[in-house]
């Protein structure tokens, strides 16, 4: 019984599921004017005088007689603006950081020619009154574990009006935003149409978060270096992958994933007939995994159904697939390669997105499956299922508060992507994903979900 409900699921993408996380951010469901504003223009090019490199690289193998037609650049090329020197944060290693850019409105041009419900997690609204929906941006981004950027059409006083609503108290003037803060380590800054935020990475973390939005705004402004200029690999990695509607990356030290990588990613850009899927692996001088890429790419999800071609550029490694646009009901996402093992014991959180389904038994009680979506490998004795709700559900894995209790891989008794754990529940269930290492006092919730009944 327990199979067949596995085999009828159907689990949304992982790069969408983690926009939820952007409110997480803050931990929630200014007089005067400033004196040095930024440059407002968020135009989509990459900001480096390009198109963000969506160009087709010629292979190293082969090479072509006609380069390939590049496609039209997109708000979420904006994202290298907004991305500090990994230096400047904290919560970060020098080698850099994981990140994620969609770009809502420009998708909702093409709600007709996607598949059904390919947008539907855009529809909800963002909980700080003013801004509006998820949709209705024009980039959403992610990075550095808690630093967020929104871009739309709101208006400055509506969202610092929200703010407020939520604790927060206005502080003074910086490059043409405002600060605001509340009592804890959280921190924001808001103007006409740009909201940054950054939030406290785990229940323990107590770091003064201004720092890391002065270091943001700092990079939009030009006022401090930039993560493709600090980490140059960053810059290319973006450049293999193109142009894209949502896209996610990282990079990181050598070989944490394949063997001499150095970083990786995945994008999707959306047009009218087909829609390109391009995944992308950077390796060191002459160490390129070109097999070690095709292995990855014979067993992922990310690229739909379509059948990917791969080639080398480089020190990059590329795969990419173009798929109907017709075809595309979610947008999966991710990281190539084998899973970055979250030390438990040291650091920070884990980066990781979980999706839940529930299936109702009747009588009030049901099923609720707990799948690691994408993001890191976290050691199963790390992470914790919590909440109010439980019950005894015939044929699950857990019907009580607890560690993680699904069988996982045999090597490494980590929960890697397509991991999942059936919980009995009660339809009015609230059930929290919460990180925290054995004999460590500090914890983070990764992720909550109520029943339909809640």
């Amino acid at each position: 019984m327990r199979e067949t409900r596995r085999d009828t699921l159907k689990r949304g993408g992982a790069t969408i599921a983690a926009l939820s996380a952007l409110s997480g951010c803050l931990g929630i469901g200014g007089g005067g004017t400033p004196t040095e504003a930024p440059d407002e223009s968020e135009d989509g090019s990459d900001g480096n005088g390009g198109d963000g490199g969506d160009g087709e690289p010629t292979p190293t193998e082969t090479p072509t007689a006609t380069p390939a037609p590049t496609r039209p650049e997109t708000p979420v090329g904006t994202l290298t603006r907004w991305m500090p020197d990994p230096a400047l944060l904290d919560q970060t290693g020098d080698s850099g950081y994981a990140f994620l850019g969609v770009a809502p409105r420009a998708l909702g041009e093409f709600e007709g020619a996607l598949g059904e419900g390919a947008l539907g997690q855009f529809q909800g609204q963002y909980p700080i009154p003013g801004v509006g929906t998820f949709g209705e941006q024009r980039a959403l981004f992610r990075f550095a574990r808690s630093a967020s950027v929104l871009l739309g059409d709101f208006d400055r006083t509506a969202v610092e009006d929200g703010l407020r609503q939520y604790g927060f108290e206005a502080g003074d003037a910086y490059r043409g935003f405002r600060f605001f803060s509340p009592p804890d380590a959280r921190a924001a800054a808001v103007r006409d149409g740009m909201l940054v935020t950054v939030g406290a990475v785990s229940s323990g973390d107590t770091t003064d978060k201004r720092p890391a939005v002065e270091a943001i705004v700092d990079a939009r402004t030009g006022n401090a270096d930039r993560y493709v200029d600090a980490v140059p690999d960053s810059r290319r990695l973006l450049d293999a992958i193109g142009s894209a509607h949502v896209l996610e990356g990282r990079t990181h030290g050598t070989g944490e994933t394949f063997e001499q990588g150095l970083g990786e990613g995945t994008g999707y850009h959306v047009a009218e007939g087909e829609t390109r899927v391009r995944a992308a692996a950077l390796f060191t001088e002459g160490a390129t995994n070109r097999s070690g890429m095709a292995d990855w790419v014979d067993g992922a999800d990310a690229f739909l159904g379509g059948e990917p071609t791969l080639r080398t550029d480089d020190r990059a490694v590329i795969a990419t697939a173009t798929v109907p646009t017709g075809d595309v009901t979610g947008f999966p996402g991710e990281f190539p390669g084998p899973a970055i093992e979250r030390d438990s014991a040291s650091g920070g959180p884990p980066t990781v997105s979980f999706d839940f389904a529930y299936v109702g038994e009747g009588a009030g009680v049901g099923v609720l499956t707990i799948t690691h979506e994408g993001g890191d490998s976290v050691p199963r004795e790390a992470v914790q299922i919590r909440g109010s709700g439980f019950a005894e559900v015939d044929g699950v894995d857990q019907t009580g508060a607890g560690v993680w209790q699904e069988s996982v891989d045999s090597e490494g008794e980590s929960i890697t992507a397509g991991t999942t754990v059936e919980v009995g529940v009660a339809s009015d269930y609230e059930i929290a994903v919460v990180w925290r290492p054995p004999g460590a006092d500090r914890s983070a919730t990764l992720a909550t979900h109520e029943g339909p009944d809640a």
